[in-house]
């Protein structure tokens, strides 16, 4: 709606501009010539308040035009505007004044929730872009006793090759009267002025013909068949909590909009089409799905009405290919039966070609269609929506069908609309397959409420040792009480639809409920294993399963009932000899806790139902784990916002000390002051866009939109660009005054020396790390991401081997508040991962941690250094090490920390510098 709404001003605005007309200023088309024989010409009087029967504006439908539209295309819609509308000399013919705009929507497809378009992003796509619409200016007349209207105008579009063309054309409409009712169709065509003769001109164009339901005093006449949908077998009561006491509830959302991808199931004597598709004259596959749309919605105090088209279609038809076809179209009326919560439909079959609109007329109204809300939900029934299509006809009547089935695709779009309440079937045979275990260990555990959002989970699917597909089981129903969707809370909160249910879930006894699922399993490839479960169906399995579940131990076992797909939709096609259980961790558990389930088949393997096992695996992350790493992040960040202010104060310092001893910038290690400014660019480079803002398009399910974490990382970020800028003056002074000074070419030499030295140590570190944690975890950028924090963790090796190459003497070359600081900084993460691995479950796994995404970590990333208990003991440990062999080295000579024999003579000391005012 909001894209027609913008279309709508987009044509409108269009219309007007020069630019895209500019052969509108000229002469219009002569009428006389191509209307004057169906509307003869009158001249004009002043504007009438007559209203044109078709409105101000009106939609409808078309076919061809392939010449100057990508017509071949889905929903092929045109939409009339009328500017004003004259009265003329004659009686009953009115001068119009308009536009007509025809607009065609790119194939799409639809894949596991996402959109992908056929047309490219290349030339060809500008040239369809272009020709996806059309608009012309019109002129002429309507005659209001022959339902008649011509008018004649011009428009501009383009060819196939992308050439502008000027089009000169005369758009015609049939019945178009003051009154209809649901026989009356308008239909029309639009026509070139160019004839047969002129095809090889880009101009012309063959007729592209229309179709349109009038809206002008409608005259609802079906409902007098209101007494055949009151037999018993039709009888069945809806959802009675559903109020339509005045008419926003009935015309809106969902009952007067479209109902798109409803369910068709047929009996089980329908393996062809005959007597089975209510598609007129209908060959192939039976249609498997039914959208209801609503053209116009009328309530008043007796009766809420409705004006529908009912379509028909594939699954593989339904994304891809959405022509009007008038072959798998009903338009019908309906009315909301308030006895049985019920609505009501009485469908026409359309009769009319399906490559052309020319002629189109409402056939037999004999097909009936019932819909209604579910009051009760079952393991075979856990559908919103359910109802059946059936036929008048008599069994031997071409038009006849046998009756089909109706209910919502599992796409959740009425979930809003839950069942009152949910009846068990399968508990005594869940009994007799899953007893239960007096003997219960650990009953000081806590498990899962069974009433709790701890319930929900993905899953890990493996056959036999090998992954095969990923899934999401969710509760519909704990005791007696449905589960309402969490996306539909807020919703419901605020509809008349909702239902009453206790808030206490019924128990069977002490911590045993009563609870059923919905299980979806989507496969990643097609397995042709007989004995596979995805046998049948190479892309998912849905399984609805009831049974118990112990919160005091945390098992759940149920049985579960498969459907059963096939090429043609057979009602009541299940499976229903399946066993589900899972183990749920206790919410005190410490480490990585998983939920643990299988899916056995209790048939025999002979069965050709038979499936083998499936073990289900999920990293269980509760929602008490989830507020714990919400606090353990929040904690995180203040560590990482405390460290890195530590940070740029001990670098300020050393700036300071080198301020008041600049004769000792040629002394510090280039490589140490590398390496440090690194450490503060290469996180600066990689999240540059959240230094800036968030991307609203990475935000973490987990922990949705928590607005804190969005400023302190930025506030992170902010500070980590100030230490960076700190630490790249330190090496910028250190660089320039090495160069200034040319009596310290000595230390050019050292510096080349420990580069020789640390350098070879550096890349065979990395070697040795990237191949043994490659065996642990095979991703190579982590290992570097790893070494590199390793490298960071060791910065002062870089100026130990530069000062024993330089020999050093009591020389402060760096503040002890800088190398003892900033030695602090980079060992308190190893220190803080000890606590964080006695203190919070892991959230390790693969899976959970894509869950979390990268951002999980703020401070002591695993990622991006070595941690486990060992390294947090080894690296602080050689950390201190090194800092105390800085000390030394100033305090008492580099070649301090070697034994005496290794000790060289030759020095650099500090050599007092004489100042101008001295000399």
């Amino acid at each position: 709606m909001v894209m027609d709404s913008l279309l709508s001003i987009f044509f409108l605005f269009t219309l007007f501009s020069s630019n895209l007309f500019p052969t509108f200023a000229s002469q219009q088309p002569s009428y006389k010539d191509h209307c004057a024989s169906i509307i003869p010409e009158s001249t004009p009087k002043n504007p009438t308040l007559k209203p044109f029967p078709l409105g101000e504006q009106h939609k409808g439908y078309f076919t061809g035009g392939e010449r100057i539209i990508d017509a071949r295309t889905s929903l092929n819609r045109y939409t009339f505007y009328l500017q004003y509308m004259q009265e003329t000399h004659t009686p009953g013919l009115f001068k119009i004044h308009g536009t007509v705009s025809f607009r065609s929507t790119p194939n799409s497809v639809y894949v596991r929730g996402n959109f992908s378009f056929s047309t490219k992003r290349s030339s060809y796509g500008q040239r369809h872009l272009h020709r996806s619409y059309l608009t012309f200016k019109l002129d002429g007349f309507w005659s209001e006793s022959s339902g008649k209207v011509c008018l004649v105008g011009k428009g501009s579009g383009y060819s196939r090759t992308g050439n502008t063309l000027d089009l000169d054309a005369v758009f015609k409409l049939q019945n178009v009267f003051n009154a209809s009712n649901v026989t009356s169709l308008v239909s029309g065509s639009l026509e070139s002025f160019s004839t047969n003769s002129d095809k090889d001109d880009e101009s012309y164009f063959e007729p592209i013909s229309l179709l349109v339901f009038p809206k002008a005093n409608y005259n609802y006449t079906l409902d007098s068949f209101e007494n055949e949908f009151s037999s018993g077998k039709f009888s069945e009561q809806g959802l009675s909590s559903l109020n339509l006491s005045d008419s926003l509830s009935f015309c809106s959302y969902p009952l007067s909009r479209e109902l798109r991808r409803l369910q068709l199931e047929y009996s089980h004597e329908c393996n062809s089409s005959k007597n089975c598709s209510p598609i007129s004259g209908g060959s192939g596959p039976l249609p498997s799905l039914v959208s209801l749309k609503g053209i116009e919605c009328s309530s008043s105090t007796n009766k809420h009405r409705l004006r529908a088209l009912v379509t028909f279609s594939n699954i593989s038809q339904y994304w891809i290919n959405q022509d009007f076809n008038p072959k798998t179209i009903l338009v019908g009326e309906g009315w909301w039966d308030e006895k049985r919560n019920t609505l009501c439909v009485v469908a026409c079959r359309i009769i009319g070609k399906e490559s052309s609109l020319a002629g189109t007329q409402v056939g037999d109204c004999s097909v009936r269609f019932t819909l209604r809300f579910s009051s009760i939900w079952s393991i075979k029934n856990t559908n919103s929506l359910v109802g059946q299509i059936w036929s008048r006809k008599v069994a031997n009547d071409p038009g006849y069908f046998k009756m089909i089935t109706v209910k919502n695709y599992d796409d959740g779009r009425v979930g809003e609309f839950q069942a009152s309440k949910y009846e068990y079937t399968q508990l005594d045979r869940v009994k007799k397959s899953c007893p239960t275990n007096k003997n219960v260990k650990n009953h000081d555990r806590l498990y899962p409420d069974a009433d709790s959002q701890n319930m929900r989970f993905d899953m890990r699917v493996t056959e036999s040792k090998r992954r095969v597909a990923w899934g999401y089981s969710s509760p519909s129903s704990v005791g007696g009480k449905v589960k309402v969707p969490s996306n539909f809370v807020n919703f419901i909160s605020n509809s008349s639809s909702q239902t009453e249910v206790p808030d206490v879930p019924i128990r069977t006894s002490g911590s045993l409920f009563n609870i059923s699922y919905k299980i979806s399993i989507y496969s990643n490839y097609t397995l042709r294993d007989k004995n596979s479960v995805f046998n049948l169906s190479s892309e998912d399995v849905k399984i609805s399963a009831e049974g118990i579940y112990d919160s005091g131990t945390g098992t759940l076992c149920m049985i579960g009932c498969r459907d059963l797909p096939s090429k043609t939709p057979i009602a009541g096609s299940v499976d229903c000899e399946i066993l589900v259980k899972f183990q749920f961790p206790s919410l005190d558990a410490k480490g990585e806790s998983y939920i643990k389930g299988s899916i056995e088949s209790t048939r025999k393997k002979s069965d050709p139902l038979y499936f083998r096992s499936l073990d289900l695996s999920s990293a269980a992350f509760y929602r008490e784990t989830a507020q714990k790493a919400v606090w353990r992040m929040d904690m995180e960040i203040t560590m990482v916002l405390t460290s890195t202010t530590l940070a740029c104060i001990f670098v300020g310092l050393q700036l300071f000390h080198v301020k008041r001893n600049p004769d000792l910038l040629p002394f510090i290690s280039l490589m140490m002051m590398s390496i440090l400014t690194l450490g503060h660019m290469i996180p600066l480079v990689l999240n540059f866009e959240a230094l800036l803002a968030q991307n609203p398009n990475n935000k973490n399910f987990v922990f949705g939109n928590v607005g804190w974490l969005e400023v302190n990382e930025i506030a992170v970020r902010i500070i980590t660009m100030v230490a960076f800028l700190l630490q790249f003056r330190l090496l910028q002074l250190t660089w320039s005054s090495r160069n200034a000074d040319e009596s310290k070419k000595g230390l050019w030499v050292a510096e080349r020396k420990s580069a020789y030295v640390t350098l070879p140590l550096y890349a065979a570190g990395l070697l040795i790390a990237v191949m043994l944690l490659k065996l642990k975890n095979g991703s190579t950028w982590e290992n570097v991401k790893s070494y590199g924090g390793f490298v960071l963790d060791g910065f002062l090796l870089p100026q130990i081997v530069m000062n024993l190459f330089s020999n050093i003497r009591e020389i402060n070359v760096l503040s002890c508040s800088f190398y003892f600081g900033t030695t602090f900084v980079r060992l308190l993460p190893h220190a803080y991962d000890l606590y964080r691995a006695h203190n919070y479950a892991r959230l390790g796994d693969a899976h959970n941690y894509a869950r979390l995404g990268d951002g999980s970590y703020y401070y002591a990333d695993p990622s991006a250094d070595f941690y486990s208990t060992s390294w947090d003991i080894v690296i602080p440990l050689g950390g201190i090490l090194f800092a105390i062999i800085i000390y030394l080295q100033q305090r008492f000579g580099a070649h301090c920390v070697l034994p005496s024999r290794f000790r060289g003579s030759n020095v650099y000391e500090k050599v007092p510098v004489v100042t101008e005012s001295e000399l």
